[in-house]
């Protein structure tokens, strides 16, 4: 049976972290402040104390509200004062007139999407500003420029591809303009996330989105059985899409093969998206509607025990989708593939599954097949 998506309840099996809407903050603005570049820290396995970067006020203390955190953790931070931050040289500092500071880019798709959050922010005041937006890379500081394509590809629909700017030296601006997260993984969201996510595509982007009309009654099954590394596989997934190919109004999709803009596109050419919860869904803020009903409805597909986190009941109950989603366990027990996957940070490099959930695939056909007679 399908429920709805924000009344799933906390202690449900798949569901993890924790969920809250927060009140918005006003931007961070910090004169004559001293941005550090990520510098290696020896000594730690930790990926997420393996390296430091930060910025730092006039007083020479450091801005927690611009490094980033997931749930409770800190990611990258620097010590608290900058004259004992790993790297800092005074005579090496870049002055600079004025920056905007963007956050740090991912390496894994679903993070690069989120933790972006502070460039979208930015965008809806500056827009039209020809200041570029200055990022920290989340990689070693001698890769010198994107390695990954989608990275570039997504700054493309933000129209930053002219603009973005790596930290790769300590700056000073004499003025420095950012914001606090409006969205931290597996803690909260903030009211500012639907208006920033909307308003940060590029605006000839947004008009072509706008333009796509809805397919008749479609629906989007997007579909990971080609997939061959991530947190989990879902056993039973190759006979699901099988069964799936002959209901007439499904659209087998592997969100891989697409285009950004096709991937934001489905939600305005499809009535549902169906899914087991992946990076792709998070594009759902940014496609331009009035409403939620001109935009296809969320259908999450749940097995397994932790394989839901709350960044999508986040999501739902910041920008009120309407989304559902279905319990689909299977009846064996999820299986462990490889534990110590857990020390490494996610997109460092190739991994193969952490574990194997097992699914009942009758239960999701059928559901599927109630959505596609539904009345229109």
């Amino acid at each position: 049976m399908l429920r709805p998506l924000a009344e799933i309840p906390s202690d449900h099996p798949s569901l993890f972290g924790e969920s809250r809407l927060v009140d918005s903050e006003p931007l961070v603005m910090a004169e004559h402040a001293t941005v550090l570049p990520r510098i290696t820290i020896n000594g730690s396995d930790d990926w997420a104390l393996r390296f430091s970067q930060g910025v730092f006020d006039a007083h020479g203390d450091h801005l927690e509200a611009l490094n980033d955190q997931r749930a409770h953790r800190r990611l990258f931070y620097p010590a608290p004062r900058l004259e004992n931050a790993a790297g800092y040289k005074p005579e090496g500092v870049k002055k600079l007139k004025f920056m905007l500071y963007g956050g740090t880019l991912y390496e894994h798709f679903g993070d690069m999407l989120v933790d972006t959050c502070r460039a979208y922010q930015l965008l809806r005041l500056y827009r039209h500003s020809k200041e570029p937006i200055w990022f920290h890379y989340a990689v070693p500081r001698h890769v010198k420029s994107l390695r990954l394509p989608f990275i570039e590809q997504w700054l493309n629909c933000l129209g930053l591809a002219k603009r973005f700017r790596l930290i790769r030296r300590p700056m000073q601006p004499r003025q420095l303009v950012s914001c606090p997260q409006i969205y931290r993984d597996l803690r909260f969201i903030s009211r500012d996330y639907p208006a920033a996510a909307r308003a940060a595509l590029h605006p000839s982007l947004r008009r072509s989105l706008a333009g796509v009309e809805r397919q008749g009654h479609r629906i989007a099954y997007l579909s990971r059985h080609r997939l061959n590394q991530g947190t989990s596989k879902f056993v039973g997934e190759e006979q699901l899409v099988e069964q799936l190919r002959g209901i007439p109004a499904v659209d087998i999709i592997c969100p891989e093969d697409l285009s950004f803009e096709d991937k934001l596109a489905l939600w305005r050419s499809h009535a549902y998206i169906v899914g087991f919860p992946q990076g792709c869904l998070m594009l759902k803020p940014f496609v331009p509607q009035h409403s939620p009903a001109q935009i296809a409805r969320q259908v999450f597909l749940l097995a397994g025990p932790s394989s839901l986190p709350s960044t999508w009941l986040n999501v739902e109950k910041a920008c009120e989708f309407g989304d559902l989603y279905l319990d689909c366990h299977g009846d064996s027990h999820p299986q462990e593939a490889n534990p110590a996957l857990s020390k490494g940070a996610p997109g460092d490099s190739e991994q193969p599954f952490t574990r194997a959930n097992p699914i009942d695939v009758a239960a999701i056909v059928d559901a599927i097949q109630a959505l596609a007679a539904a009345p229109r």
